[in-house]
């Protein structure tokens, strides 16, 4: 079965390109094409910020950590290991793992060149994934190995300023209290990198054995406990649980009393307030693109019934419903929308996947954290062209309103 009122919209639309409207709709296709680019434009590098910053961050601390509350507001307090803790939380539904580790401060020095460092001390049952998949030269530490192996992994921009390589020596200084300083050297085995600049310049990854040595800490403390799990959506529920075992082990030892489970949005508050700030913006950025893009849509349905006031008056005549008249209308609103976001892909689509495949676009890490701007791919660009289309269709109802409102015996004197 034909369908009447698309097939009126469609020979039109081709009858229109040398008529009175053919401006307008032209504006219109542009505007939609504009618009629709710079949503997906938009949306891809707030979603690419998003997921690039909560993968870091995840990745250096984890989805969860069990930590002393003071470590919170900048200031280190260990707690002491706890095997039942460790087993207790790692039950937790959608746990996938827990493990130990031990964060030190210290100076990092090769020859002349020195800088502040942290070093991540973990152990062979810590999930490095992450690390590896982060890894841009040489092989992570041995973290299994029988004897300490004084193995360091660094990352591509602290390697830069020290001025070392893989297989190279690094003294690390490290200063405990008001103890006498400690010195050692550390073999660089392998060099990460992530784009978060301001996290890579200041974290190295060691076993913990190392790190407990150098900085004469006991070998049942520990900084805390890193906490992957397996769906990020169900984070703020788990930590929930995590803190119920929490108190469970506080009950037995009272340096637990202060343990927090603490997420990484409550660990980086500002990285995350940010995060909401560019989510914000892009909201506004994409709100005022619609508007624009439907006040030009709906600027070309008046002119297109104006100029089609004639054909009205005809197919009213010949016993076509208004309602079906108005179909007409919203069928070629529609074409001009498919018109315009079929540009807008291209367009939007290609800016994407330069930067995506050549990175033509780059950040300085101090205002912006990265040094690359990420962009995302995904689900949501199918979703975004069939809302858009679905909404500018809604809003062009009104205009077409104006068909009601056409009179065959008055409209007949137009031209068709």
């Amino acid at each position: 079965m034909y369908n009447v009122e698309y097939l009126i919209a469609h020979r039109t639309a081709q009858s229109d390109r040398s008529s009175r409207s053919s401006v307008m709709t032209r504006i219109a296709v542009i505007t939609v094409a504009l618009g629709v680019a710079a949503i997906l434009l938009t949306l891809a590098v707030v979603r690419g910020f998003r997921r690039e910053m909560y993968a870091d961050l995840r990745g250096f601390n984890a989805d969860i950590s069990i930590v002393d509350v003071a470590v919170l507001s900048g200031s280190e307090r260990r707690l002491p290991y706890s095997e039942s803790l460790v087993e207790r939380c790692a039950a937790v539904e959608g746990v996938q793992s827990v493990a130990p580790y031990v964060v030190v401060g210290g100076m990092a020095k090769c020859g002349d060149n020195v800088l502040g460092l942290q070093i991540k001390g973990i152990d062979s049952t810590y999930d490095t994934s992450w690390w590896q998949s982060r890894l841009v030269e040489g092989e992570l530490p041995d973290f299994a190995a029988a004897q300490r192996g004084r193995e360091i992994l660094l990352s591509r921009s602290t390697a830069s300023q020290l001025e070392v390589g893989v297989g190279d020596k690094v003294e690390m200084l490290f200063v405990e209290g008001g103890s006498r300083p400690r010195r050692d050297a550390f073999k660089v085995v392998g060099l990460y990198h992530t784009g978060l600049e301001e996290m890579d310049r200041a974290i190295a990854l060691g076993d913990v054995r190392d790190v407990r040595r150098v900085a004469s800490i006991s070998s049942d403390e520990v900084s805390g406990y890193d906490v992957a799990i397996a769906d990020d959506r169900k984070t703020e529920r788990i930590a929930e649980a995590l803190d119920e075992e929490i108190f469970v082990e506080a009950q037995s030892n009272e340096r637990y009393i202060s343990t927090v489970a603490a997420t990484l949005q409550r660990r980086h508050p500002v990285i995350f307030d940010w995060m909401k700030a560019h989510t914000v913006i892009a909201r506004a950025v994409i709100i005022i693109m619609m508007v624009v893009l439907l006040f030009n849509m709906a600027a070309a349905m008046l002119i297109m019934v104006f100029d089609r006031i004639g054909m009205i008056g005809v197919l009213k005549a010949q016993g076509m419903r208004t309602s079906a008249i108005r179909r007409v209308f919203l069928y070629r609103a529609a074409l001009i929308f498919a018109q315009g976001a079929l540009w807008g892909n291209i367009i939007g689509g290609v800016l994407i996947a330069m930067q995506w495949h050549w990175q033509v676009v780059r950040l300085n890490p101090a205002g912006y954290m990265l040094s690359v701007l990420p962009v995302d791919v995904g689900w949501w660009w199918l979703w975004l062209n069939v809302g858009a289309l679905s909404i500018a269709v809604a809003v062009m109802v009104l205009p077409s309103m104006l068909v009601a409102g056409v009179m065959p015996e008055r409209s007949l004197r137009y031209k068709l």
